[in-house]
């Protein structure tokens, strides 16, 4: 396949996407109220956009009424300074990193602060993901000497519902697909060609994907690693020091895009925050009770948080001293049940994450969290599965081809990990799966029926000619 019928294949299987995600939007998700972090990133941003800074939205628009939100017997709660905020309560937030929400906000700066408006947001934001991974494919593809893996990997963009389906509920996985998807294409070809310019942008593109999802930042430093492994037969021998050197850099302009926003979460927290203020509270959540025992093993429970901590006085707290207090409550919970983390915790916190342990009960608990439709997160699991198993052809063939199997299979080994110490949920596997995509194009365009080029698509200026 020519560059032009390439390109010009990727536009169309781009636009599918476009359609895919347009109709969910306005035929399935239009009109339905946000759930759970959705309402976080939409109410956030237009905050942002009114001047207000990063404001906890929660407290800002429900005061003391925030702990009763997802409670199902708000009389239950005690009342504490946390209950008797007003409404219109200002502090600082850092609950999840900031790319989204700037991303969000920058369009409720012009105007465009609804619900539907944001969503369609995250349907051009999805759409740009389906370009993103096409173009990550076809940089993999040369890698292997492969033609068509950018095309292939477009289509599966385009329909996995594992990708679309978080684009009509504002959840921060819309940019995640993107961002992922040009870190992996960046790194394959920074391990390609080590010059200044692909370190530099792999270093940017490593800081933006953790403002993004604060867990990425763990895997920039296996995706930089083939920075060692460079060679060059016809060039000079690059010292180990100058390696070393390179490698160093991605790390440093990482960490020079992220320390405006690190700045500001040491300055108006009381206690040290770094990327988001979320891992307290969420190793509250999955360490009690209701996440050991039951149906709720290995995922999470929001009543677990309950009641919120306040200040040493008695006074409501910062988010960053609630922080604190959330993750010692959690850590002293599993510090008396380790047996039990071991043996049953974590394999199903894992298991929920790749999709085998009581995957119906995870889907309708997306339902609950996050107001998925049942029917296509059923779609998105079967879809799933059948692009793990063309991962598994992918990944042989990338090995049998002595390919950067190490840049794709980062991902899904710290995504694993991640849940194996916090909790198993499907959008949570987002980055795994643009891994995943991207090793199942690998497999199909390897297939005995991509062996000659598909038809050309006729140019649009010729048509009716």
């Amino acid at each position: 396949m020519n560059c032009r019928n390439r390109i010009r294949w990727i536009l169309v299987l781009t636009g599918l996407g476009l359609i895919v995600r347009l109709s969910y939007v306005l035929f399935v998700e239009r009109g339905d109220p946000l759930s759970g972090d959705g309402i976080y990133y939409h109410e956030a941003a237009n905050l942002l956009a009114d001047g207000l800074g990063f404001t906890e939205p929660y407290r800002y628009l429900h005061g003391g009424g925030q702990e009763a939100l997802f409670v199902a017997d708000p009389t239950s709660l005690a009342a504490t300074a946390n209950t008797a905020l007003p409404v219109g309560h200002i502090e600082p937030t850092a609950g999840h990193p900031p790319l989204w929400v700037l991303v969000l906000g920058a369009f409720s700066f012009l105007g465009f602060t609804s619900v539907t408006a944001h969503q369609l947001v995250g349907v051009l934001t999805g759409t740009v993901g389906v370009a993103a991974v096409a173009w990550a494919g076809h940089q993999y593809g040369q890698s292997l000497g492969l033609r068509h893996v950018g095309t292939v990997a477009a289509g599966l963009a385009a329909v996995h519902a594992g990708f679309w389906l978080n684009d009509g509920l504002v959840m921060s996985e819309s940019l995640v697909v993107p961002v992922t998807a040009v870190l992996l294409g960046v790194a394959v070809r920074t391990g390609r060609s080590p010059v200044a310019r692909n370190v530099l942008l792999l270093g940017l593109v490593g800081g933006l994907a953790a403002l993004t999802r604060a867990e990425l930042v763990l895997a920039l430093p296996v995706l930089a690693l083939p920075i060692f492994l460079w060679r060059d037969e016809s060039g000079p021998v690059v010292s180990n020091a100058a390696r070393l050197r390179r490698y160093v850099a991605v790390g440093l302009v990482a960490a020079t895009v992220m320390a405006p926003w690190v700045a500001r979460n040491l300055i108006v927290f009381e206690e040290p925050v770094w990327l988001s203020n979320g891992t307290g509270i969420l190793v509250a959540q999955t360490n009690c009770d209701a996440t050991y025992y039951g149906d709720k093993q290995g995922s999470w429970r929001f009543e677990c948080a309950l009641p919120q901590p306040l200040g040493p006085d008695g006074r409501a707290a910062d988010e960053s001293v609630r922080d604190v207090e959330y993750r010692q409550r959690g850590l002293d919970y599993l510090g008396d049940h380790r047996a039990r983390f071991v043996t049953h915790v974590v394999p199903k916190r894992v298991g929920r994450y790749w999709g085998v342990y009581a995957p119906i009960n995870q889907l309708r608990a997306d339902i609950l969290v996050e107001g998925r439709s049942f029917r296509l997160s059923v779609l998105g699991l079967v879809q799933f599965a059948l692009i793990a198993a063309l991962a598994l052809v992918g990944g042989r063939e990338v090995r049998r081809r002595r390919g950067p199997l190490l840049l794709l299979v980062a991902l899904p080994v710290v995504g694993t990990l991640v849940a194996a110490f916090t909790m198993g949920t499907t959008r949570y596997r987002v980055p795994a799966e643009v891994a995943l995509v991207l090793l199942a194009s690998v497999g199909v365009a390897a297939g005995r029926h991509f062996t000659s080029d598909p038809p050309p698509i006729p140019d649009p200026a010729t048509l009716g000619a």
